[in-house]
């Protein structure tokens, strides 16, 4: 017997190996070493929470200062004082969204004795679903002498023949210019070809200073927030009490309202106090405008935000409620002055306004004569449809009958005059005229011979065959047709 040995691995193969599998581990070491993990925020857009609320990103922020807060979609709180069981309390705070216009008297009475009692209101001077261009009146405006204002494209078109007048201006002077720019242009020919010559060596400089600044843009990108915060506009500023800076607000998308300062109502103002956003020689032409009236008791003012002491309560107005939604509460301060302006005692409510007009005000309030175009159109299209004088008479016109209509006439009244007999008489003649001719051995007219004899032609039945060609008393008119059929089979087949 041979023993057998296990076969081993030669010192090449191990040597190689070996090699490979340092290899491995040395480049996995240099590619951990050397590699630089990143992290990156990846924005997911808002949540499905935050785009059913505007108001959630507020919500939030003071619940963690401990204010509980609730937003309210509908004006069930301003009619019942409860909501799902909670009751309104006299420390609470509402903020009304869009809430301008929405307040009726026993509303407004009601919701006037909650603030005298400690309550807040915040309220704004918007309410996109009513506008500016209805006659109602808001009741907690006019109780202040706040009059909202009105946006610059809102105003052209208040006032059409002035913007139309104000064009036709601005042409006249225009032609005007240019024909004054014609008849200098010969004398500035000279001056303009000297001035193109330095031009044209200035344009490489200016080129090579665009080209600089194009690149020191692109190496200093705005921010998300810049122009969603209007941080390149100049900000709205607010004295309020007990701060030492005026707070900072972007009100720049909203239109300041007209706040009518009257002598008697002058101390009713606290805190915050808005610093006016206009200049000097817009307040020097307002007074000049108040001073020409000898008997005016009042002074206009262009604000933003304005705070109203009411009893044990407050109510604060402001121009736009939305900077302390989801996109803006973060800018500015908004978010402090918010925490500012509700009281911390009590729950912080958002009552959201829904009541939007019908499709059909819509309509009407935006295309009103088209309205009206569309309805006197159908009233002529109707009175043109209809019968004024009876159904107009229309003659048919008869077309040519086809021949089968007349022989199926013809029968028809052969029928009803008992003359069908003659019908069966002239074709039965035809068919013994062809069988003698043809076949002049059967003379047997009425024998068995011959009626085989078409039996085995048509493949009819004896009995059918002698009773088309033979029989008389043919009074049913299914009988009559069977009998014809069958002898027009026995003429085809001879």
């Amino acid at each position: 017997m041979t023993d057998k040995h296990p076969q081993t691995m030669p010192v090449q193969h191990k040597i190689v190996i070996g090699a490979m599998l340092a290899l491995i581990i040395g480049l996995g070491y240099w590619w951990y070493t050397t590699l630089e993990w990143e992290e990156k925020e990846i924005d997911l857009g808002y949540s499905k929470e935050a785009l059913q609320n505007d108001f959630l990103a507020a919500e939030i922020f003071l619940r963690k200062h401990g204010v509980q807060a609730i937003t309210v979609k509908g004006q069930s709180l301003l009619d019942k004082h409860s909501w799902r069981n909670l009751k309104l309390g006299q420390q609470d705070t509402i903020i009304l969204i869009n809430g301008h216009k929405i307040l009726n008297q026993e509303r407004y009475d009601a919701l006037y004795e909650w603030i005298e009692n400690g309550g807040t209101l915040i309220t704004s001077t918007q309410n996109p679903f009513i506008g500016a261009h209805t006659d109602e009146n808001d009741l907690l405006l006019d109780d202040f002498n706040i009059e909202p204002g009105v946006p610059e494209w809102d105003a052209d078109t208040l006032d059409p023949m002035k913007k139309l007048a104000d064009e036709l201006e601005k042409a006249v002077e225009g032609e005007k210019d240019k024909n004054d720019s014609d008849t200098k242009a010969d004398k500035h020919q000279d001056e303009s070809d000297k001035t193109n010559k330095d031009a044209g060596n200035k344009n490489t400089d200016t080129k090579k200073m665009a080209e600089n600044a194009n690149t020191k843009n692109k190496k200093t990108e705005k921010p998300e927030y810049y122009y969603r915060c209007g941080l390149h506009k100049d900000p709205t500023l607010v004295n309020f009490h007990s701060e030492e800076k005026p707070l900072k607000f972007d009100f720049s998308s909203a239109t300041p309202f007209i706040y009518y300062d009257y002598t008697e109502h002058t101390d009713n103002t606290s805190e915050p106090e808005e610093e006016s956003e206009y200049s000097d020689e817009d307040r020097d032409e307002y007074s000049e405008a108040d001073s020409d009236t000898e008997d005016s008791e009042y002074k206009e003012r262009h604000e933003h935000l304005l705070y109203f002491d009411v009893g044990q309560g407050g109510i604060t107005i402001t121009s736009d409620n939305f900077i302390w939604a989801n996109k803006r509460i973060d800018c500015r301060d908004h978010a402090f002055a918010l925490w500012r302006l509700v009281n911390p005692d009590g729950r912080v409510w958002f009552v959201v306004n829904q009541d939007a007009p019908s499709l059909a005000a819509i309509i009407w309030r935006n295309a009103s004569y088209g309205v009206i175009a569309a309805l006197l159109a159908l009233v002529f299209w109707l009175w043109a449809k209809s019968q004024r004088f009876g159904p107009v008479f229309t003659l048919e016109k008869a077309g040519r009958r086809n021949l089968a209509e007349h022989i199926y006439a013809g029968a028809m009244l052969l029928w009803r005059q008992q003359q069908h007999p003659q019908l069966l008489t002239l074709l039965r003649s035809d068919i013994l005229e062809r069988i003698e001719q043809q076949h002049p051995n059967l003379s047997q007219p009425q024998g068995d011979e011959r009626i085989e004899f078409l039996h085995q032609l048509t493949g009819l039945a004896p009995g059918a065959i002698k009773h088309a060609l033979f029989a008389d008393n043919l009074q049913h008119p299914q009988e009559f047709a069977t009998a014809i059929a069958h002898l027009q089979t026995i003429r085809k087949q001879l």
